[in-house]
């Protein structure tokens, strides 16, 4: 049971941003969403089904096609004004042993978690330079990190390739006014790890897994006017588990 609640968080620097959020229907990108909006700032909630997040802009959103990401960025900055903060919480993960990973698997995965995440920060970047702000946090994994545990080189491989791409533009536009910082989490309950609970559980330190609230939190820092001078971090969410 949790002793903290996300959307309770106080922090400055929401008050008339607009915050972007893919992956927002369900899960990590939900919670996020709920906590912006607690923190003042209007937010679009982006996933490939409809988000009903009371409060909050919904879009359909096929994060893997670059003209449904521009289309569905520039209704939301029609609609709410021009964006400030990006989360890119859209992923997949479907688990397969290396010698039973098709091509089309490895493929699929790449395109949502790495490609989706370029073309959601293609999107917003160049304007958020032209205003000189911008906060970008990236989602990607411990197994990213580590290589994961098993049946997941190709999840690993993209969350990977994730880490480096949000630390390289951070270099490349940290004296614009942007950061962009990655969060990676290890077993969070989410529709994801549905059913490996108890398969999980046992091997985490602290005892539990971790909640989508413990990552929006964190999320939320990073997007705030207090992170500032966090650049190219990555803060790792595992309970322990190394």
């Amino acid at each position: 049971m949790l002793d903290h609640d996300s959307t309770q968080v106080s922090l400055q620097g929401f008050d008339d941003r607009v915050a972007l959020v893919t992956g927002g229907a369900r899960g990590i990108g939900r919670r996020v969403v709920e906590t912006f909006l607690a923190l003042g700032a209007r937010v679009a909630a982006f996933d490939l089904d409809l988000p009903d997040v009371p409060g909050a802009l919904g879009i359909e959103m096929d994060v893997t096609d670059p003209e449904s990401v521009a289309s569905g960025t520039a209704r939301a900055e029609s609609e709410l004004g021009p964006s400030s903060i990006l989360v890119t919480s859209a992923g997949i993960f479907t688990p397969r042993e290396f010698d039973q990973l098709e091509l089309e698997a490895w493929r699929r995965t790449l395109d949502v978690n790495l490609t989706g995440t370029y073309n959601s920060v293609r999107g917003v970047l160049p304007a958020m330079c032209d205003r000189g702000y911008g906060r970008i946090v990236t989602l990607s994994s411990m197994a990213g990190i580590d290589g994961g545990t098993e049946a997941c080189a190709h999840y690993a491989a993209s969350k990977g390739a994730v880490i480096a791409f949000t630390k390289s533009i951070s270099k490349e536009h940290c004296g614009r006014g942007i950061t962009a910082n990655v969060v990676a989490p290890r077993n969070i309950r989410t529709p994801m790890i549905a059913g490996l609970e108890g398969e999980l559980i046992p091997h985490i330190p602290t005892g539990r897994l971790g909640e989508p609230d413990d990552v929006a939190a964190v999320v939320a820092f990073l997007s705030s006017a207090h992170a500032s001078y966090i650049t190219g971090e990555v803060v790792v969410l595992n309970g322990g588990w190394w």
